[in-house]
């Protein structure tokens, strides 16, 4: 029924409508939940507790579609600008970066094991001379190491590799695919990046970080 004069909340897309029940029957009965979805201060530890409730949040609702939205915008401005979207092995050798590899074992080869990628930085050269000159992924990378306020066991990134590039066109193509991402997502406009010379970096910080 309509909701009595006074109690409407145009706020809410019900607010003009009231539900009068007059005859109920509990077909499950269920505990009362451990948090109301509106809660802004839990703890991260009652959120992973109760994961499903915490998706449920209109905050986590909208961070997950923010995230949707933003690799579409990346999809769409690296296809505009010729770069093709190539899935790369997930179990492989290990490679010698930065960090340590997590280590998947064989059951058909024992005593051997596979890599997970810390990226795709042996297929992506591979595909670089085999004439793939744009491509791109979306991609997870695994790294075991201790947890650092950069650096996460299991993360996602872009992964971007082209031929015949210079430095500043890398770096144009970069900025312009940031900008259209935040303008087309968030209607934000970043202007222009500001740059500041390796020079002037290492004598003001002593880092070019």
């Amino acid at each position: 029924r309509e909701r009595p004069a006074g109690t409407v909340n145009d706020s809410l897309h019900s607010g003009k409508v009231e539900v009068l029940c007059h005859e109920l029957v509990v077909l499950n009965p269920s505990v009362t939940p451990p948090f109301q979805l509106d809660d802004d201060n839990l703890s991260e530890t009652t959120r992973l507790t109760h994961r499903v409730l915490d998706l449920r949040r209109p905050y986590m609702q909208h961070n997950l579609r923010l995230r949707y939205r933003v690799s579409m915008e990346v999809r769409r401005f690296l296809d505009a600008q010729g770069f093709i979207d190539i899935e790369t092995p997930m179990l492989t050798k290990s490679t010698p970066e930065g960090a340590r590899d997590y280590l998947v074992p064989s059951r058909v080869h024992d005593g051997y094991f596979f890599a997970l990628p810390q990226s795709p930085q042996l297929f992506k050269q591979l595909l670089m001379v085999a004439g793939y000159d744009r491509y791109y992924q979306i991609t997870k990378c695994f790294r075991d190491e201790d947890l650092r306020a950069d650096r996460q066991p299991e993360f996602t990134q872009i992964d971007i590799e082209t031929s015949f590039l210079g430095e500043q066109e890398i770096r144009d193509l970069t900025q312009a695919m940031i900008t259209s991402v935040f303008r087309n997502t968030m209607d934000v406009d970043l202007g222009e990046f500001p740059v500041m010379t390796y020079s002037d970096a290492m004598h003001r910080f002593g880092s070019d970080k």
